[in-house]
């Protein structure tokens, strides 16, 4: 009964922040897309270096909101309610530090000769969203751990909502300038908001002796996360650097894709890391009792993931050269990212596994190794007159396969060393992606037989057609999905997939 009420709440929590998220998705997929509209390639560019300062900033927490995410839901799954307290309270002082410190740096950095007038103002302006979104991150992290999903869905459309509307206003009416104060005032409502439906309870005092033994939790945690950051983000660090604003901004259009491909991933980890961290402190730190929670995820994802990503890779030559013209450059790029996400999606809460297991030393010593790895190769493709779209091949495609193969692998190895049963896992792992891209190959050479035979020419009705086709296509895999997720997470279940002793 306990394990039904539990799946029930999961399921409730999963449809919350899964219709949250998709609403969210769809106000900023339609708000980004206007926007690049509006800026144009260069500045659309500029805004997407910029956005750096985020994903960068973000880490200067000491490792102390990393160690909250992960040792809080332990502490609530083991009844600990003064570790509890302690951990909320050492993450809420450092969190709001750490965040007044990286702002000043990079309010510093700003005013360092090198920089545009662009780059230096939107750099100034992301040093004040930069304390904002630390704020609204530890509330989030403290929400998450509390599995209150319903309040977080609420707020997550709401953020959407607020950006997508000022953003577009203030662009109109000032371009890049309006978007950087639209950031600002966005965030600032939402950490109002928030404050206001869920006030801060009472912390203890400020105990730097603890907040240490965190960040020895958490500094691990933190590199690890910060090397992914840099693996998922060092393209665009390539391209400023050598390419220009304006090839980021064509570039761009495929970080929109890539915002809404991984809707589906992320919202499954968000719902999930809480609860894996429960069960594992809950059940004495047992890795074996996290095999369901590892393995059929990845599995899942990986029939899911072609659902969406097929249908965008198909509209996209009509949505961009229809309604951003300007960015027709990068529609090539585009297909290619939206095809290579798919490695990074399958992976589900296979990375989350190895933080919640303390994995973190092999955590960033994979992440490094891809990130040396995907590093050559766009250098590589670069040197070799690719541009853009040697990037995208070798900064997602080449370089999420590898990544996505040794961290499976090496999660694998924890449940079976028998490499039949790893030839067998990956096969059906993979056996998804090998079916979209000979699905998407037949649909486009089907559509190219009937325009060359003057059958039809509207390119909303050749757009339409190939997704229809498409979808059709699909039926089967969508039928063993259905399959799939009527299974129950028993080991039995597990050994359907290869996963065995």
């Amino acid at each position: 009964m306990r394990q039904l009420h539990n799946r029930f709440h999961i399921i409730k929590d999963a449809f919350y922040y899964s219709v949250s998220a998709f609403a969210s998705q769809a106000i900023g997929l339609v708000s980004g897309f206007w926007v690049a509209r509006l800026l144009g390639p260069h500045d659309y560019g500029v805004w997407n270096a910029v956005l750096l300062v985020l994903s960068y900033g973000a880490y200067v927490e000491f490792g102390v909101l990393s160690a909250m995410g992960r040792d809080l839901p332990i502490y609530l799954g083991q009844g600990d309610s003064q570790r509890v307290a302690d951990v909320d309270g050492a993450a809420r002082y450092t969190t709001i530090y750490g965040a007044i410190l990286a702002s000043m740096v990079v309010f510093v950095i700003s005013f360092l000769p090198g920089h545009s007038s662009e780059i230096s103002f939107g750099m100034q302006a992301m040093a004040v969203v930069l304390i904002l979104q630390q704020i609204y991150t530890y509330h989030r992290i403290l929400l998450r751990s509390h599995n209150h999903f319903k309040e977080l869905s609420q707020q997550q459309v709401l953020l959407a909502i607020a950006t997508a509307g000022l953003a577009i206003l203030f662009v109109i009416f000032s371009g890049l300038k309006g978007r950087l104060i639209a950031a600002i005032l966005a965030q600032a409502a939402i950490v109002m908001y928030a404050l206001y439906r869920n006030p801060w309870q009472p912390v203890p005092k400020f105990n730097l002796s603890f907040a240490w033994s965190l960040m020895r939790v958490g500094i691990p945690i933190l590199v690890s996360g910060f090397i992914i950051t840099m693996l998922t983000s060092i393209d665009r660090l390539m391209v400023i650097a050598f390419l220009g604003e304006t090839q980021l901004g064509y570039l761009g259009l495929a970080l929109l894709l890539v915002s809404v491909i991984s809707l589906i991933p992320s919202m499954a980890s968000q719902v999930l890391y809480p609860r894996i961290s429960y069960h594992f402190g809950n059940t004495g730190r047992s890795i074996e009792a996290l095999r369901s929670y590892v393995f059929i995820p990845p599995m899942v994802l990986s029939f899911l993931l072609p659902l969406l990503i097929g249908p965008l890779y198909l509209v996209l030559p009509f949505v961009v050269k229809t309604f951003l013209p300007a960015y027709a450059p990068g529609i090539v790029a585009a297909r290619i990212v939206a095809v290579g996400i798919f490695f990074y999606g399958i992976l589900g809460l296979t990375d989350y596994f190895l933080v919640t297991t303390g994995k973190l030393k092999q955590y960033a010593f994979f992440g490094c190794i891809a990130l040396v790895f995907n590093i050559i190769l766009d250098f590589l493709f670069i040197r070799m007159g690719y541009g853009i779209e040697g990037i995208a091949v070798g900064g997602t495609l080449l370089t999420y396969f590898f990544y996505s193969c040794i961290v499976i692998g090496y999660a694998l190895s924890h449940y079976t060393r028998q490499y039949k049963d790893w030839i067998r896992f990956f096969s059906r792992l993979w056996a998804p992606f090998i079916y979209m891209l000979i699905l998407l190959w037949s649909v486009e050479s089907a559509v190219s037989y009937f325009i060359s035979a003057h059958l039809f020419t509207d390119s909303l009705i050749i757009a339409g057609a190939k997704v229809i086709l498409y979808l059709l296509g699909y039926l089967p895999l969508i039928y063993i999905v259905a399959r799939v997720l009527k299974l129950d997470f028993s080991r039995a279940s597990l050994e359907r997939f290869g996963i065995t002793r």
